[in-house]
C-alpha cells in the first residue's frame, strides 16, 4: 500500500527533472542556434547570388532558379527565423493585441517560404534532367523561360498559402516553441483546416518529393551515359570525318551540352538529397500532430518540434556548401568571385589578361607551324576541345593578338 501511495510522488519527480532538463536544452538551442543559421545562411546564400551572376552560370536557365532560392532562403532567415529567434529567446516581446495582423503575414510568408523553395529545387531538377535527356530539344540556356516559371511557381504558392491570411494568430504564453498558428474561427475554415489541408499539404509534398526523386534517377542515368558518349567520342575522333559540316556540329553541340550539365548535375543531386533528408523530419511531425495545438504542449513534443525545425531552416544555409563541394565550376566562380571583391574588376581583368599572355607565348614558341594541333589547348576553350560559347570569338596572328576581355 505504501508503495502505492509513493508512486504518484516518485513519479511527478521524474517528470519535473525531464521536464526541467528539456527547458535547458530548449533554451540553450534557441539561444545559440538561431543567431547562427541567421549569419551563415544569409552570407552563403548571397556568395551564390554572386556566383550566379558570373560568365559560368549566368546565361543558364539553372542560375535563375539557382538565384531565386538563394534569395528565398536568405529572406526567409532575415525575416520568419529572427522572428522566432525574439520570440523564444526574449519573454514579452511581442503582445498578443499587438501581433495579430503580423502573425497571419508569418504563417502565410513562413508556410509559402517552404514550400516555395521545395517547388524551386523539384522544377530546376526537371528541368536539367529533361536538359540531359533531349540535349538537341531543350534549350539549355532559356533564361527568360525561366523567369517566367519562376513567376507561375510563386503565383501557385501564394493560391496554396492565401487561407493562412485568415486564421492565423499568436500562441498563448504557455506554449514557447513558436509564435503563431492557426487557430479556426468558423466550422467552415475548421473543416477546410482540419480535413482538406493536411491531404492538400502531404500531397503537394509527395508530388514534389517523387518528382525530385525521379529527376535525380533520370539525372545519375544520364550522367553515366553522358560518360559512355564522351569515351566513344574520344575512340571515333580520329576516324571522324569532318567534311560532314552538319554531322559534325550535331555532335559538338550535343558533346559541349552534355558537358555543361555534367557539371552542374551534382550540385542539383547534392542539394535535393539534402534537402529530403532536412525538411522530410518536419513534414512528418506536422501529419502526427494533426494540426492540433495542444500537441506542443508537453515538452518533449515542444523539443521535437525545435529541432525538425531548425533542420528545416537548417536547409536553407547548406546549400551553399554543397555547391562548393560538388561542383567545380562553382569553385571557379567563387574564386573569380573573391578576386574581385580583393582586387576590383581590374584585378580580374588583369589575371585574365596575364593568363591570356601566358598561354599565347607558350603556343608561340612551341608551335610555329601553322596548322599544326596545339595539344595545350587554349585557356578559353572547355574541356572537351570546343570554344566556350560565352567567350567572343578571337583571332590570333603570329606577332599580335586581342583579348576582348580587356
Amino acid at each position: 500500500m505504501s508503495n502505492l501511495t509513493s508512486l504518484p510522488f516518485s513519479m511527478t519527480s521524474e517528470l519535473s527533472v525531464t521536464e526541467s532538463t528539456t527547458q535547458l536544452s530548449l533554451g540553450v538551442i534557441h539561444a545559440v542556434y538561431p543567431p547562427i543559421l541567421i549569419l551563415v545562411g544569409v552570407t552563403c546564400n548571397v556568395f551564390i547570388i554572386l556566383v550566379m551572376r558570373t560568365k559560368q552560370f549566368c546565361r543558364q536557365s539553372t542560375a535563375v532558379f539557382m538565384t531565386t532560392g538563394a534569395v528565398n532562403d536568405a529572406l526567409s532567415l532575415l525575416i520568419s527565423m529572427t522572428t522566432h529567434w525574439l520570440h523564444v529567446s526574449f519573454d514579452g516581446i511581442y503582445y498578443q493585441n499587438e501581433v495579430k495582423d503580423i502573425c497571419r503575414f508569418l504563417d502565410f510568408y513562413g508556410w509559402g517560404n517552404c514550400d516555395y523553395g521545395i517547388l524551386i529545387t523539384s522544377t530546376m531538377t526537371v528541368d536539367r534532367a529533361l536538359a540531359m535527356t533531349f540535349p538537341l530539344k531543350v534549350k539549355t540556356k532559356s533564361v527568360k523561360r525561366a523567369r517566367v516559371t519562376v513567376v507561375i511557381l510563386l503565383l501557385i504558392v501564394v493560391a496554396k498559402e492565401f487561407h493562412f491570411l485568415i486564421g492565423s494568430h499568436m500562441v498563448p504564453e504557455s506554449r514557447k516553441e513558436r509564435l503563431c498558428d492557426v487557430y479556426p474561427q468558423t466550422d467552415s475554415y475548421k473543416f477546410f483546416w482540419k480535413e482538406v489541408w493536411p491531404w492538400l499539404h502531404l500531397a503537394y509534398l509527395s508530388l514534389c518529393f517523387i518528382t525530385i526523386i525521379c529527376s535525380n534517377i533520370v539525372l545519375v542515368i544520364q550522367i553515366i551515359k553522358s560518360s559512355k558518349f564522351e569515351e566513344s567520342i574520344r575512340k571515333d575522333s580520329n576516324s571522324f570525318d569532318h567534311s560532314k559540316g552538319k554531322d559534325h556540329n550535331k555532335t559538338s553541340y550535343v558533346k559541349r551540352t552534355r558537358k555543361q550539365l555534367h557539371t552542374i548535375a551534382p550540385m542539383l543531386i547534392g542539394e535535393s538529397i539534402l534537402m529530403l533528408i532536412l525538411t522530410f523530419p518536419f513534414s512528418v511531425q506536422l501529419s502526427v500532430s494533426e494540426y492540433n495545438p495542444e500537441f506542443y504542449r508537453a515538452p518533449g513534443m515542444a523539443l521535437l518540434f525545435s529541432v525538425t525545425f531548425y533542420m528545416l531552416y537548417t536547409n536553407k544555409c547548406v546549400t551553399f556548401f554543397v555547391y562548393l563541394v560538388t561542383g567545380s565550376k562553382f569553385r571557379e566562380s567563387l574564386k573569380q568571385v573573391f578576386w574581385r571583391c580583393l582586387k576590383g574588376k581590374g584585378g580580374v581583368r588583369r589575371n585574365r589578361f596575364n593568363t591570356f599572355s601566358q598561354w599565347y607565348k607558350k603556343r608561340q614558341g612551341g608551335y610555329s607551324r601553322q596548322g599544326e594541333k596545339d595539344p595545350a589547348g587554349s585557356p578559353w576553350t572547355t574541356e572537351s576541345g570546343s570554344k566556350d560559347p560565352e567567350t567572343p570569338n578571337r583571332r590570333l596572328h603570329h606577332g599580335n593578338f586581342v583579348s576582348t576581355h580587356l
